[in-house]
């Protein structure tokens, strides 16, 4: 008698399941992987972050946070062509790199919340595709300011057994290896040659200077906040003296660049024009100097903040009603900033 032939469909039709689920988890981990940036690449200036890192520029474009719809997360040339919305997210703090976008979504901010309160008051650290797509939580926490700096992140956030004290926790791209770096209510967002700077708040006002180890030290004696350092030296507002912008030179000279009070301030990358905002009574306004030929230019009367450069540009909000101007510094142009999406 004849044997039959055994039936083989079975077989391969579960082969063939088990292929394309083992298929489907390798390109979803393939697809999970972080991509790490160039080494040492700092993901936007220390002036802009001080200012709430609203602008950022690379590679040709500006990523911001846009006034005209809520402060969501948007990008443009640098010319102020091809607007695109990136994310719907009230944006804080940008950082980019060759791969990703960084931001500190602070969405209780928004002045018109989504139907969902979850979304709208979520925070936290986020990274996204440049094109708005593939957004990853690094945390969910109460965030502020965020420092991209050579594949890691540096974020204030409350400390984890005291959420009366904030700190500075540092974490890799990918939301590993977080630890707790600071203990210092101070952005930390001023990066040279390797190390870290910022001003203390809790145990003293001098600059401090932190190796990536975390060994932190005085680097300065002086009372200051918003430390810039960089190949010229150490630019800061003095607390000790009128709140005047200086600059402390790597030969160990002392230079007063601005002598009167000054609230916000940021400064080229390089280095030759500053701008600031003059709190002085009769002259409050926000001014240019230009470090090259010593001469002031008065901008706009009135209180201004959230000083920010990209693109030629430099972007500051009116104090009160956060209307937003761009001032093109090589054409000395001033006009309103509204951009819009088309």
């Amino acid at each position: 008698m004849a044997k039959k032939k055994a039936n083989i469909k079975p077989v391969i039709g579960i082969f063939v399941v088990v292929l394309i689920i083992a298929l489907f988890l390798l390109f979803k981990k393939l697809g999970n992987k972080v991509v790490l940036s160039s080494e040492g690449l700092i993901g936007n200036t220390a002036g802009n972050l001080y200012n709430g890192g609203l602008f950022c520029e690379y590679g040709g474009r500006i990523y911001f946070s846009n006034p005209d719809d809520d402060f969501a997360l948007y990008s443009m040339k640098t010319d102020m062509t091809d607007l695109k919305k990136l994310y719907n997210d009230y944006a804080r703090y940008i950082n980019v790199d060759e791969n990703y976008v960084y931001y500190t979504r602070m969405n209780n901010k928004k002045d018109t919340p989504t139907q969902s309160k979850l979304v709208a008051y979520h925070t936290g650290v986020y990274r996204m595709n440049k094109n708005g797509k593939d957004l990853n939580a690094i945390t969910t926490e109460p965030c502020g300011s965020l420092l991209l700096y050579d594949n890691k992140l540096y974020y204030q956030t409350y400390a984890k057994n005291n959420k009366q004290q904030i700190t500075i926790d540092r974490t890799d791209i990918d939301g590993s290896n977080t630890v707790e770096l600071i203990t210092d209510d101070a952005p930390v967002v001023s990066v040279y040659n390797g190390k870290l700077y910022y001003s203390g708040k809790l145990r003293d006002q001098n600059i401090h200077e932190v190796a990536i180890s975390g060994e932190d030290s005085v680097y300065l004696s002086v009372k200051a906040y918003m430390p810039i350092v960089n190949s010229e030296g150490t630019f800061y507002v003095s607390t000790a003296d009128g709140y005047n912008l200086y600059l402390a030179g790597r030969d160990g000279s002392t230079e007063c660049l601005v002598d009167k009070a000054v609230s916000w301030y940021n400064i080229t990358e390089d280095g030759r024009y500053v701008f600031y905002q003059c709190d002085e009574k009769n002259a409050a306004a926000i001014y240019m100097l230009d470090r090259t030929t010593g001469a002031v230019e008065k901008i706009s009367e009135g209180n201004y903040k959230w000083i920010n450069i990209a693109g030629g540009y430099c972007f500051f909000f009116d104090f009160s009603s956060e209307q937003a101007f761009a001032y093109d510094y090589e054409k000395k142009v001033l006009n309103f900033f509204t951009p819009s999406a088309k």
